[in-house]
């Protein structure tokens, strides 16, 4: 079917355009939020060809349906008539007389929040990635670092993580019903090149005699995220206070009037130490036991791939360590070992399946996960035969153990793969060969495994 029709279906699915709340999307998958979570078929939709798997997590309403995500996703904006949010109808929920909507705080609900927020900006922080991993292969074939061509790119690759503070107050403005214009100018305020004089300077500040906490904001995560929050509060409080006949210019300034100020002073700085404490976290285990995060991550990456949490966890870490130190461990490594043992262990099944349909699957999902987009493989292959789990967590982690031991670093974000291997070159030349041994060794050890282990197709014909 077209996108289209395939769009109707997906929002017929989670139970009609009238009880979705809000719709966001990552690489693979449709993420809903739904009004009454019981009113979605996902016994239907795991049946829906073109629907590879449909799960709830946390607060959400996932459809994994590969990496036409993004057309079918235009598709079902359309229908259901709201984008990464809408404030309006949040707020009209919230005001509803009959029935509340408020919850209570909940592990679910947190993954959800940091999820809403990472999702919409991940292309942006990939596009960036990848302008600077061909920056840098341009540089190997002869492109001077003094050039000006290597100046421009140079900085239209860093534009993207330089300015995230504006990008997670737009996305955060959204995922907590806030105007996400007054979001961004929030985040210009942070990030304005008076301010930034201010931190360089290194002057005492104070406003109305309330001493400022100069910090530099660029490239920063929490203080924006946690600005945005109170300024959902603050917007809600000028809402109300705010005459009709003057709401209209009362309102926006009562909300940027106070938010920014309070920014400055004290949630900055607070969501500043709060993310230094992360930093240091991090920089001990990259110091002392640099084998443990990428082991983990390599064995355990298909399991949070599976319930959608990767985008909950790794972002925010991620962002923070390479803003300290220049490169990141958190994820990359062992992610990179995680993909191309998925890879490796559909790769080793296609061999072992009689079934020409599974062998089909196994071979076109294994390629997939080779560029790093793992969901078809997981859903179409390791989880259905079961077996291939076992292989890839085995890849996974004797892959990020090399890496842990070789203290492989990425320089730069996108989604670990074979095509984003130039995000792994850095100052170290040998990083980059570390990087291709890590693929190597990750593949190898799973599609071994894989082949040994092989798979019951007349089991899962039976559970069919």
């Amino acid at each position: 079917m077209d996108n289209a029709t395939f769009a109707q279906e997906c929002v017929r699915l989670v139970g009609g355009k009238e009880n979705v709340e809000t719709v966001t999307h990552c690489f693979t998958r449709l993420r809903f939020r739904l009004k009454d979570k019981s009113r979605a078929d996902l016994a239907a939709a795991k049946e829906t060809e073109g629907i590879l798997d449909a799960l709830e997590v946390g607060d959400q309403t996932q459809l994994i349906i590969g990496p036409q995500v993004n057309e079918v996703f235009k598709e079902v904006e359309q229908i259901v008539g709201v984008g990464v949010a809408d404030p309006a109808r949040v707020e009209d929920e919230a005001a509803d007389d009959g029935e509340s909507k408020k919850k209570g705080f909940s592990v679910g609900m947190l993954l959800d929040t940091v999820t809403g927020i990472f999702a919409p900006v991940i292309t942006a922080i990939t596009a960036g990635g990848m302008v600077k991993a061909a920056l840098l292969i341009m540089g190997l074939f002869g492109l001077s670092s003094d050039s000006q061509e290597y100046y421009i790119l140079n900085f239209i690759a860093d534009s993207v993580f330089y300015f995230l503070p504006i990008l997670l107050a737009f996305s955060s403005a959204n995922k907590f019903g806030c105007n996400p214009y007054i979001a961004g100018i929030v985040g210009g305020v942070l990030l304005h090149p008076n301010w930034t004089a201010l931190v360089n300077a290194g002057e005492p500040v104070s406003f109305f005699s309330i001493p400022v906490t100069l910090y530099n904001y660029s490239s920063s995560v929490l203080p924006i995220i946690l600005t945005i929050l109170f300024m959902s509060f603050v917007e809600r409080f000028a809402e109300k206070v705010s005459p009709n006949v003057v709401k209209a210019v009362l309102q926006p300034l009562l909300t940027l009037g106070i938010t920014a100020p309070v920014a400055l002073i004290v949630i900055g700085p607070l969501g500043s130490w709060i993310g230094g404490i992360f930093a240091a976290i991090l920089s001990f285990l990259d110091t002392n036991v640099p084998i443990l995060v990428p082991t983990i991550v390599g064995a355990v990456c298909p399991l949070l791939v599976f319930a959608g949490m990767h985008l909950a966890i790794f972002p925010s870490l991620q962002t923070i360590q390479r803003a300290a130190m220049g490169y990141e461990t958190v994820c990359g490594p062992g992610m990179l070992a995680s993909n191309m043992a998925i890879a490796g262990a559909t790769l080793g099944t296609a061999l072992r399946v009689k079934n020409p349909k599974n062998r089909e699957m196994s071979i076109s999902t294994g390629i997939t996960a080779l560029c790093g987009i793992t969901e078809p493989a997981l859903y179409g292959v390791v989880f259905k035969f079961h077996k291939p789990l076992i292989a890839g967590m085995i890849g996974g982690a004797v892959g990020g153990l090399f890496a842990g031991i070789m203290h492989l670093k990425r320089y730069a974000f996108a989604t670990p793969g074979i095509p984003a291997l130039p995000t792994f070159m850095g100052d170290d030349p040998m990083n980059i060969v570390i990087a291709i041994a890590t693929v190597a060794i990750a593949f190898a050890v799973a599609f071994i495994v894989s082949f040994i282990l092989g798979v019951d197709e007349d089991a899962q014909a039976k559970k069919a």
